[in-house]
């Protein structure tokens, strides 16, 4: 990226000779920013529903079937007829759990995107890692009835840093008449594990 100068020099309108002079030898460029998510294989859902199993604000990285066997016993827990779990090949993939905590009837939590890119880390070096948004969508509040929104994903396993971004957004298929929403009811404390360990 390339610097630019705005503003005026004092009256004189020349450029300082100290500038020149950086100009002609290159100078030191500015530091990048983060880099845009590079391609990573897109996630496969296994698993959605509100019906509370999990009923906590949750991000869960799963690595292990045993860990995965007990996530999908606790999620599928209010189902009549919980499904099996779906085979998951955890040399190559891991399985993401996302929870939304209490919310309304229509809202809605789900694993957008995940990709690989470069950020700042708490000891200020630069570092990859595999970037996870998650959307929560704020439905039009026709019910004023509890859900716990939760989605189950698999992915590409990946052992290095992994970053949680989250986006909120309001459902855009709303009528007029939907205009006076209940309020978001705020969920539980988000709780944000690798491994299992569901309270």
């Amino acid at each position: 990226m390339t610097a630019r100068t705005t503003g005026r020099f004092a009256h004189t309108g020349a450029i300082p000779f100290a500038l020149l002079f950086a100009a002609s030898c290159g100078g030191n460029p500015p530091p990048a920013g983060p880099a845009p998510l590079a391609p990573f294989p897109a996630p496969v859902r296994l698993y959605s529903d509100n019906a509370g199993g999990v009923a906590d604000s949750v991000r869960i990285v799963v690595r292990t079937a045993a860990e995965f066997s007990e996530v999908w016993t606790r999620a599928t827990s209010r189902q009549t007829s919980p499904p099996a779990p779906p085979a998951v090949d955890f040399a190559r993939d891991m399985v993401l759990v996302v929870g939304a905590g209490r919310m309304i009837t229509g809202d809605e939590i789900r694993v957008d995107s995940v990709g690989l890119s470069r950020a700042m880390n708490p000891q200020g070096q630069m570092e990859e890692g595999l970037t996870i948004i998650v959307r929560t969508t704020v439905g039009c509040r026709r019910m004023n009835l509890d859900a716990y929104p939760l989605e189950i994903v698999r992915v590409r396993g990946y052992a290095g840093p992994i970053r949680w971004v989250e986006r909120r957004e309001q459902a855009t298929n709303c009528r007029l008449g939907d205009a006076e929403f209940v309020p978001p009811r705020l969920g539980a404390s988000h709780v944000s594990i690798k491994g299992s360990g569901v309270k």
